[in-house]
């Protein structure tokens, strides 16, 4: 992997060619009196570039195989994914350790986004092995202890057709940026406001849920959306049958007279790696656990209630639709979350083999 300040694709009439444009090599039309001035606010539109970003990120991205600064990256306009949502993606945390920065779980959520990938027919040219290595020097490079790595497999610029796979390229890269508490420190600390979504999750038979695609996630934005305007940290949204699916980035758990309670697959939800690691530590904690459908009536009875997410890591639940949620000091959520911080910054060697260290 070398140094590359190569592009995803040139803009033409930009930074690229301009000769197949419309009025491509035409002499400029006379103006007249005050023209000077009209002349330079319209090149200066012609010129100008998407509204810049908001946020400082680290100053390297990998690239198909390649690092890029991030001020030479660029992407077609007529990407297909841009237009059509057409990408798969994953979101991995590195965490600060005794020795060194690690990533959490980076083998699985690679292979995730593999099987994401070829779910949607993409053809990525790099394995498992490599990516993960991919991963971690992208994390070296930008000297990132504590932060989030989105790896983004996506359709490029090609036909607008809804048939990427035929005369588009795959794109793929890796980023990571510095990142805290998803939800606040404070929601980690006594828990976060949610809601029970007017929206749907969508069934299985209109997309798959375990496949982590682009489009896919415009129906949380819609539910993380109804949230904000009623002022709750996060939404939970239900299946058409009316029970429970998920939040809009995180699985469910609640506690009921002592049993951790969780639903799976056929409730279509996206299994999370994050989920996955909490019943992995119940288990070994010796906390009962039940994997089930579950109507949100439950919830609302529930003793204590948590999401799961590799954003959101385990977050507990504050209040629901209004109701208040007890916050058992030493409960089963608190000792999950002491658990579960532990085991990504290393203190629980039982757990070493999830860890990728840098």
């Amino acid at each position: 992997m070398g140094d590359d300040t190569r592009t995803l694709a040139p803009r033409a009439g930009i930074d690229g060619p301009t000769s197949g444009l419309p009025g491509a090599g035409l002499p400029a039309p006379v103006r007249g009196p005050g023209a000077a001035g009209t002349a330079a606010a319209s090149a200066a539109r012609t010129v100008a570039r998407l509204k810049p970003g908001l946020e400082r990120h680290a100053p390297w991205v990998w690239v198909n195989g390649d690092f890029v600064r991030t001020e030479d990256l660029r992407v077609h306009y007529f990407t297909h994914a841009l237009h059509y949502g057409s990408g798969v993606f994953e979101g991995i945390r590195c965490y600060e350790t005794a020795s060194s920065p690690a990533v959490f779980r980076l083998r699985d959520h690679v292979e995730r986004l593999l099987a994401s990938a070829r779910f949607y027919g993409m053809r990525l040219d790099f394995g498992a092995a490599d990516l993960c290595a991919a991963a971690l020097e992208t994390v070296r490079r930008n000297g990132i202890g504590s932060g989030y790595i989105r790896p983004l497999a996506f359709y490029g610029e090609g036909s607008i057709h809804l048939t990427p796979a035929i005369g588009c390229p795959t794109e793929l890269m890796i980023a990571v940026r510095p990142f805290g508490a998803y939800l606040g420190d404070d929601g980690l600390a006594n828990g976060v406001k949610v809601i029970l979504s007017s929206w749907r999750k969508f069934d299985r038979s209109m997309l798959p849920p375990t496949v982590k695609g682009c489009g896919h996630y415009m129906n949380s934005i819609l539910a993380a959306q109804e949230a904000q305007a009623r002022g709750a940290a996060e939404a939970i949204l239900l299946n058409a049958d009316g029970t429970v699916a998920e939040a809009t980035g995180e699985n469910v758990f609640f506690v009921k007279d002592g049993v951790l309670i969780t639903n799976d697959e056929v409730s279509n939800i996206l299994p999370g790696i994050t989920r996955d690691t909490v019943l992995t530590l119940a288990r070994d904690l010796g906390i009962p656990a039940q994997v089930r459908a579950f109507r949100p009536e439950e919830l609302f009875a529930a003793a204590e209630i948590f999401l799961t997410g590799t954003t959101a890591e385990v977050t507990p639940v504050a209040a629901i639709d209004g109701r208040s949620v007890p916050a058992i000091a030493g409960g089963v959520a608190a000792r999950l979350q002491q658990a579960y911080f532990h085991c990504v910054r290393g203190r629980d060697l039982r757990y070493a083999r999830w860890l990728s260290h840098v």
